[in-house]
């Protein structure tokens, strides 16, 4: 076989290879991402037979340099420690958002239009909330919100500190997003699930507050760290969405192989949502309860805000365009 017959008999292989691994450096890795490794060591077996035969410089150089990417893409994508995890989440997670914007904004909408509905309506019709709430939910509710009573008064007489606090804020904040990832096994309903029961709610403790309690004290409250927190909600739901569109439509996959390649696809947002959860809690447990002016609170949630949807937006969008 000449070296003119060994190119065009094999090529095919090759662009296949390229094709695979422009996708997973722009992080759109498609249904056939699993085939990487074994097409990646049959071009470099391809590499070695052209170098035995002492193919043209061209042809063993594209070989070689299409071997080495490949061994970047798969080593950076097995690598593991804390690097690989501040990559994850600074580059991977919002690269994973944007190529899923529909389906984020779709969730957007899912969680907030049914808050806003529920609080604006409950102030006329407040037994909807109270309903909802129940007895227990709306006692804590005047305990935290009320005319005399402060959120920071009902954290010290219930956690005793803010490291206490941000323990539980942690822990319930993190257990949401997981519930509400795991619901995407049973065809994407329970995430669905979660994710309105965690908006109904919501719009009822905000309407209740309304109702019966001093806003002002909840929006000082909640402003800086319900960026992170309900964002982080938003793309659990994401994940868990992504996982259930696999189960119900496989494509040419079996179901098994095809809700794994999913959830390899969503393990960047899962993590994501629980490192945006786990900033919600630092600031829940220790920003939240400082008793500083308004015009204070506001001016950081506002902040914390920008910083998020600028996060979303900007980052890792260098390293797309170096790939």
């Amino acid at each position: 076989m000449t070296p003119a017959q060994f190119e065009k008999h094999i090529e095919p292989r090759w662009q296949k290879l390229e094709q695979l691994l422009t996708d997973v450096e722009h992080a759109k890795p498609r249904e056939n991402v699993v085939e990487l490794p074994a097409t990646f060591r049959q071009v470099c077996h391809d590499l070695s037979v052209a170098q035995h035969r002492m193919s043209p410089q061209r042809l063993t150089q594209r070989l070689n340099a299409l071997a080495i990417r490949g061994y970047r893409v798969l080593e950076r994508r097995s690598s593991g420690g804390w690097e690989a995890f501040v990559r994850l989440f600074l580059v991977e997670f919002p690269q994973a958002v944007r190529a899923d914007w529909k389906l984020f904004w779709w969730c957007t909408a899912l969680f907030y239009l049914p808050a806003v509905l529920i609080a604006a309506i409950t102030p006329a019709h407040p037994e909807w909330a109270m309903s909802l709430l129940g007895p227990q939910g709306m006692v804590q509710i005047e305990s935290m919100y009320g005319e005399s009573s402060t959120p920071a008064d009902y954290v010290r007489d219930s956690f005793g500190s803010g490291f206490a606090a941000f323990c539980f804020y942690i822990w319930n904040n993190v257990d949401i997003d997981f519930q509400t990832f795991a619901g995407g096994i049973l065809g994407g309903v329970g995430s669905l699930f979660v994710l309105l029961f965690n908006s109904i709610y919501l719009g009822s403790v905000f309407g209740y507050v309304h109702y019966s309690g001093n806003p002002m004290t909840l929006y000082t409250w909640v402003i800086a760290h319900g960026a992170p927190e309900l964002t982080g909600i938003v793309i659990s739901a994401m994940a868990g969405m992504r996982v259930g569109w696999s189960v119900l439509r496989p494509g040419r996959l079996e179901r098994r192989a095809a809700l794994v390649l999913a959830g390899r696809k969503a393990l960047p947002l899962l993590i994501g949502a629980a490192v945006l959860t786990s900033i919600a809690a630092v600031l829940e447990g220790f920003w939240s309860p400082l008793e500083l002016p308004p015009t204070m609170k506001f001016s950081a949630g506002g902040v914390c805000w920008l910083a998020v949807a600028a996060f979303l937006m900007f980052s890792g969008r260098r390293q797309a365009d170096a790939a």
